[in-house]
């Protein structure tokens, strides 16, 4: 069972009591049966195998009730040993599940594991479900149209929608002027020149611009969203919107109907709308002069190409760009795809919904050339703000991507420029996050640093080591406990040695605190070797904390040698 269960993606969190196997509630990867009545029919328990092999995966809990309680499944269910032939004889395609009896406070409750699909499963009686949330969070099975199979097939990356015929479609629907403007972009670009001496019909076919149709050569799904006439994508792909809006507080300042242009026109016409709510803010000290906007144009420029590159073109919902006084939000229609979640997007190996629209947009020098446009849209967000880039909002119908609006940190950025300065260098998009975090929360261990920003630990030790040699970031303890705080480098380059001697100054208080905060956890008492563990120090470092808290009347010593020990006389 737990090789099957470290197949699920790290996206999947379900809140669980450590006392108990299975989750306290009901989300999109857990479904609770109630057999306390009467027992779940076959065909509820296949539709519900059908409906998660549809969505992303999860686990059916026979005899467990809505609210969590758990009732125990039916006798008849409990012998589990003919349950994974039974579903893989009822589905078409045939799936395989995993099933386990799990006792719970004397209770047998059925555990039935479904891995997601690469295609769409039916029931053997014809039903196509899937897996949803609606409002509330509440999770609902509910069926699957054949308007939805693209969808599907194209988030699983089994299905390449950009690539197909448009419909209704005819070559007269290329905008030559369109032509004109991606020809100019791959010259600008310094992209495949060959390309640039082909004729029109011949540079159309390269890029696949133009596809085999039922009645020969006709545009595609990407050449209409690339060189495609406004009224032809309102006829043949009406999806391909956006729209911008820019609020004050809740009242709109700027409301951008949903509006509709071919790509090599849309990317400009968006950038025009942002660029007057994009200010830039001046910062001098010495040698050193940086100009920071609210949003870093880069990385939003990045941000817009993804969106529609990556957006559901069956779904009808523009690409929305709103200013708020937060910051900047970018949503597109359509999840993730298949493999790639809001924690492992730096890791995670790039793929696109639209492949053959991704390939055009590389190719035109509009989007990166190795897929990497995320670290990009990072490494702008961290040098500008000096915030990660937030994904959080982000559901399996939605990319929500906020950008914080740069907030000027003169010292941020002085460090940032200072340091790449010094090096004749830029830093590394793994330093840049190493930096923002421990700026932010002032000591953080690498565990600390890899739950904040889901960035692989090789990752953050590899960038750390680099830091510290130069003297930029500070170590303090060993082992899973060694923390990280900004050295007196960062802060001479930020043109604030004082702010180093401060940080440190509250990190022995931080310290403190944290010592006795231990002690009340263990009833009052707290030893050297806890000290040590916790706050990773040298034996005589946690004794000279431990006495200097007896000093000062906090703490009381009793014993000597092993059951030498401090107990709380006074509270802070």
């Amino acid at each position: 069972m737990e090789a099957h269960r470290n197949t699920q993606s790290a996206s999947h969190v379900v809140e669980r009591d450590s006392s108990r196997r299975i989750p306290l509630k009901e989300n999109l990867y857990v479904e609770f049966k109630s057999e306390k009545h009467r027992p779940q029919s076959d065909a509820e328990i296949i539709d519900n195998i059908v409906a998660f092999a549809n969505a992303e995966g999860g686990t059916l809990y026979l005899g467990v009730e809505d609210d969590g309680t758990i009732t125990g499944a039916s006798s008849q269910h409990v012998d589990i040993s003919g349950l994974a032939a039974f579903v893989y004889n009822q589905t078409v395609p045939p799936i395989s599940v995993r099933a386990d009896v799990v006792v719970v406070d004397d209770c047998d409750v059925v555990e039935i594991e479904v891995l997601p699909s690469q295609q769409i499963v039916a029931s053997k009686r014809g039903r196509i479900v899937q897996r949803r949330l609606r409002s509330g969070d509440v999770p609902e099975v509910v069926p699957m149209y054949p308007s939805q199979f693209i969808a599907r097939l194209s988030q699983q990356r089994e299905y390449d929608y950009s690539d197909q015929p448009a419909p209704g479609a005819t070559m007269d629907d290329l905008d030559s002027r369109a032509r004109i403007l991606l020809r100019e972009r791959i010259r600008q670009s310094h992209g495949d020149r060959h390309l640039l001496a082909l004729s029109d019909e011949d540079f159309d076919r390269a890029l696949d611009l133009v596809v085999e149709g039922n009645e020969g050569m006709q545009p595609s799904i990407s050449g209409l969203l690339m060189i495609g006439t406004v009224e032809s994508l309102r006829r043949c792909v009406p999806t391909a919107q956006g729209s911008f809006q820019v609020l004050s507080g809740t009242s709109p300042r700027k409301n951008d109907d949903p509006f509709i242009l071919p790509l090599v026109q849309m990317f400009d016409y968006v950038d025009a709308l942002m660029q007057p709510w994009n200010s830039n803010h001046e910062i001098k000290s010495g040698l050193i002069h940086v100009n920071i906007s609210d949003f870093d144009h880069q990385a939003f420029r990045e941000a817009m190409v993804n969106a529609f590159c990556h957006r559901d073109y069956t779904e009808m919902s523009p690409v929305r760009f709103r200013i708020d006084d937060e910051g900047l939000t970018i949503s597109n229609p359509g999840g993730f795809i298949q493999g790639v979640d809001k924690n492992n997007l730096l890791s995670a190996q790039p793929h696109s919904r639209n492949r053959q629209l991704s390939s055009i947009l590389k190719t035109a020098g509009y989007a990166e050339q190795i897929g990497r446009g995320v670290d990009v849209i990072y490494q702008g967000a961290i040098s500008s703000s000096g915030t990660l880039p937030d994904y959080s909002q982000s559901n399996v119908g939605e990319v929500i991507l906020f950008l914080r609006r740069a907030v000027p940190d003169a010292a941020f950025a002085r460090m940032i420029t200072g340091i790449e300065q010094r090096r004749n260098a830029s830093l590394s998009l793994w330093e840049l996050i190493v930096l923002s975090l421990v700026a932010e929360y002032h000591r953080l261990t690498v565990d600390q640093m890899h739950e904040y920003s889901h960035v692989e630990t090789r990752r953050l030790n590899s960038a750390i080591e680099g830091l510290v040699e130069e003297g930029v970031v500070v170590a303090s303890g060993s082992g899973t406990s060694r923390s990280f705080i900004l050295g007196a480098l960062a802060y001479e380059e930020a043109g604030n040695r004082e702010g180093f001697l401060r940080q440190r100054e509250m990190s022995r208080g931080q310290r403190t605190n944290l010592i006795v905060e231990l002690a009340r956890a263990h009833g009052g008492v707290i030893t050297t070797a806890q000290v040590m563990d916790r706050l990773g120090l040298s034996y005589i470092s946690a004794y000279r904390m431990l006495k200097t808290l007896q000093n000062d009347g906090i703490l009381r010593h009793e014993g000597s040698g092993p059951s030498s020990r401090y107990r709380i006389v006074k509270s802070r």
